[in-house]
């Protein structure tokens, strides 16, 4: 009777483990034979099943870097890009790296400021409905990348050459939490922008607090520079 009560026991045990195997995807076996950790695979395998990012998404160099990371700093690292908005990231892999990258300065940096630093407080991201619309109005598209924000470049249906020198403004002292849902009505006032370059810190999530803007004309770069934007 003890044997038969050993045998149930162990069959509820496998009916408890056998549910969650059901669940994982085709991926997590590419995941697993790859070499990364268990517990690394099935969160990154969890991020698949959210549609942020496809198995194809990611390159040799992402799983590679994922694979050599300790495993609580890949568990860590996936869930700060989980927790990312992706809308406008093109190469989710190298994003992905980005995150890694900022993950071992930020563990340095605590490591010589000692257990008392404070943890990073989100930043304030920009409003994503504002900037829907100015890419439906436009037709420019935004491109996200850890240490920058590109939008446009060149403008839909341009067919002239890239803009020479003098059209290009350097644009300072931005507040830390203000996007492209601000920046860029202000810019085209001046007009045609070409594209617009919010430098970002991969650190703190904000901005740097300064910009590249390229005008399609130098008139336009130089009723920026005289409007002191």
């Amino acid at each position: 009777a003890m044997a038969e009560g050993n045998g149930e026991l162990g069959l509820e045990e496998s009916m408890k483990i056998e549910p969650d195997s059901e669940e994982r995807t085709e991926d997590f076996k590419k995941l697993i034979e790859y070499g990364l950790d268990e517990k690394v695979a099935i969160k990154l395998d969890d991020i698949y099943k959210t549609g942020k990012l496809a198995h194809v998404d990611l390159d040799e160099r992402a799983l590679d870097a994922l694979k050599e990371f300790p495993v609580d700093g890949a568990l860590n690292v996936l869930g700060q890009f989980l927790d990312s908005n992706l809308e406008h990231v093109s190469n989710k892999s190298a994003y992905l790296c980005g995150v890694m990258k900022t993950y071992r300065q930020k563990s340095r940096a605590g490591s010589t400021q000692g257990p008392a630093t404070p943890a990073t407080i989100p930043a304030k991201g920009p409003d994503e409905d504002k900037i829907k619309a100015i890419l439906e109005r436009t037709g420019y598209t935004l491109d996200v990348t850890t240490g920058q924000r590109k939008y446009g470049g060149p403008p839909p249906g341009w067919d002239g050459s890239t803009p020479g020198t003098g059209c290009e403004v350097f644009c300072g002292k931005i507040p830390k939490d203000m996007y492209e849902d601000e920046l860029i009505p202000l810019f085209e006032e001046c007009g045609v922008i070409w594209d617009l370059r919010l430098m970002m810190d991969p650190m703190t999530g904000t901005n740097r607090g300064y910009a590249f803007v390229t005008f399609t004309t130098r008139d336009a770069a130089q009723s920026a520079v005289q409007k002191r934007l």
